[in-house]
């Protein structure tokens, strides 16, 4: 009796700590409402894809016809596929698939960590610096991609099977066609528990085949594609959020596409050495946190990482610090604290009307978070938790 009370008040005093937890979020929520909607314009970014496939539909050049201040820069394929399907449908299903992946997600990682703590974590993760605000104020395609993707990689290492290989491979034909670096995360199957190399050469030349075919195919869109992308990225410098994006604002790229390759060997080199000297010579991803960990580096690749790609990578990266710390040591205080320091631009904009533009903060971010993730001792401090993974993927 006296044992399963003490038991009872070690759970009471957990919940107790972790009660910040779900206070911190819901301020954090707050002040990004009220700071980032002062804009009356929503899902700008939907419009545009609309407007693309409007302007194909009644015959002039859909990169002319809907140029501005939103492009469209999305392949022919895009317009071939979305001119057939009905794409406000389409797109419902995304978000709709996305959402419900990502619950379901935290609903199966209960066995971690109870779904009361999880559910602040992922809040806080996907609204640093605004990030997972302004994604989905934008309506822009990526970040409800990279959610399903995320979605479905977990499930596929949960559960591996036909019916869960399947949906994710083309998931990423489908996302790959639309934007290539959603490859990426292709490169999973290299470390899966059992490596599947089949769907990975598949994926591959499934990929290569449909951005073969669309210059022979159309090459009048294809070179009106190709214009808006080099306008886009070149002449208007959108170049994304990474150390490619800050080089390109001072006619660098070039330079700054080197620096994010070696930084992402880098990467790579450190977390292959952290998991040797923790006698973890397989390459195979062993934990769920790994596997977070796995695909926050996924989306980083990516040297144009855009605001609601960033969204979606430091969700990756809260889930990998979360379950190998459970928040213990300085770990907790900095997942607490970090979003708060990010949306003070934000609040500066909001409350003195002093703009800070947001490459500045979100660049900082991204390298502050992967090194507090890697500094977090990734993955050795999930020895429990590797164990409870092993047993979950048996069964």
């Amino acid at each position: 009796m006296g044992a399963c009370l003490k038991l009872d008040t070690i759970g009471v005093k957990n919940d107790e700590a972790w009660a910040p937890w779900s206070l911190t979020a819901a301020t954090c929520l707050l002040l990004v409402l009220v700071f980032s909607g002062k804009t009356a314009s929503y899902f700008w970014d939907y419009r545009v894809y609309e407007k693309g496939l409007s302007c194909f539909s009644n015959g002039p050049n859909p990169y002319a016809c809907a140029s501005g201040e939103f492009p469209f820069v999305y392949p022919p394929f895009f317009l071939k596929v979305f001119s057939i399907a009905n794409f406000s449908a389409t797109f419902s299903a995304l978000v709709l698939s996305s959402a419900a992946g990502i619950i379901c997600v935290c609903i199966d990682l209960r066995h971690l960590i109870p779904f009361r703590r999880l559910l602040p974590c992922l809040i806080l993760g996907f609204l640093i610096g605004g990030s997972g605000f302004a994604s989905i104020q934008t309506g822009n395609i990526s970040v409800f991609a990279h959610l399903l993707l995320v979605s479905l990689s977990y499930v596929l290492y949960t559960k591996r099977s036909i019916y869960t290989l399947v949906p994710h491979a083309i998931a990423i034909i489908l996302f790959s066609a639309i934007k290539p670096y959603f490859l990426a995360y292709a490169l999973l199957y290299l470390f899966l528990p059992r490596r599947s190399l089949v769907p990975l050469v598949a994926v591959l030349l499934s990929v290569a085949g449909i951005y073969i075919a669309q210059p022979a195919l159309y090459p009048q869109l294809w070179a009106g594609f190709q214009g808006a992308i080099y306008s886009q990225i070149i002449q208007h410098g959108d170049a994304g959020l990474t150390i490619f994006g800050v080089f390109s604002k001072f006619g660098m790229g070039k330079f700054g596409f080197i620096l994010h390759v070696l930084l992402m060997l880098l990467v790579a080199l450190t977390s292959a050495v952290l998991r040797y000297r923790h006698g973890q010579r397989s390459a195979q991803i062993s934990s769920a946190s790994e596997l977070f960990y796995f695909l926050a580096i996924v989306i980083l690749l990516n040297p144009r990482l855009m605001s609601y790609d960033f969204s979606v990578f430091s969700v990756c990266l809260y889930f990998s610090m979360i379950l190998s710390s459970r928040g213990d040591g300085w770990v907790g205080p900095f997942l607490k604290i970090f979003p708060f320091l990010t949306i003070q631009p934000l609040c500066l904009e909001g409350l003195f009307d002093i703009r800070v533009h947001s490459l500045t903060y979100y660049f900082l971010a991204t390298y502050i978070l992967l090194a507090a993730a890697i500094s977090c001792h990734w993955p050795l401090r999930v020895t429990g938790t590797k164990a409870s993974d092993s047993v979950a993927h048996e069964k």
